[in-house]
């Protein structure tokens, strides 16, 4: 199972994946993607490596990148696999984020992402059917 250390550097990794400099560096951002990654993001658009390689590179070319993570829990799931969850917070507003991260050639690669965003707090809930 992932120890205590592969959680720390998955959320390392993570964070990595938000900031500017590894965005705009495919080079960078493409280690740590898997070859078959892919995302569902908060516009429910599925991406694949290739469009979110391009998407990354062109938002930071485009200025600066100003995306935090909050509330980060990662979960060992199975050896070389770590579920990771928090908060993103961004221009575009909060969303709940989730990434699945597998130990690859001896380095952490993300697998999945998915993205939806955080309501406003004046929007109520919906009643649950019983």
């Amino acid at each position: 199972m992932p120890t205590a250390d592969d959680l720390s550097v998955v959320e390392d990794c993570e964070r990595a994946l938000l900031t500017g400099s590894v965005r705009g560096d495919r080079l960078s951002a493409g280690l740590l993607l898997h070859p078959d990654f892919r995302e569902v993001g908060q516009s429910g658009r599925v991406w694949d490596r290739d469009s979110v390689l391009d998407l990354m590179e062109a938002e930071a070319h485009a200025g600066p990148v100003a995306i935090r993570a909050e509330e980060l829990v990662p979960t060992a799931l199975a050896p070389g696999v770590v579920l990771l969850t928090y908060i993103s917070v961004s221009a575009n507003g909060r969303a709940h984020r989730s990434s699945v991260w597998v130990r690859r050639d001896g380095r952490w690669q993300l697998l999945h992402h998915q993205g939806t965003p955080v309501p406003a707090p004046d929007v109520p809930p919906v009643a649950a059917d019983v």
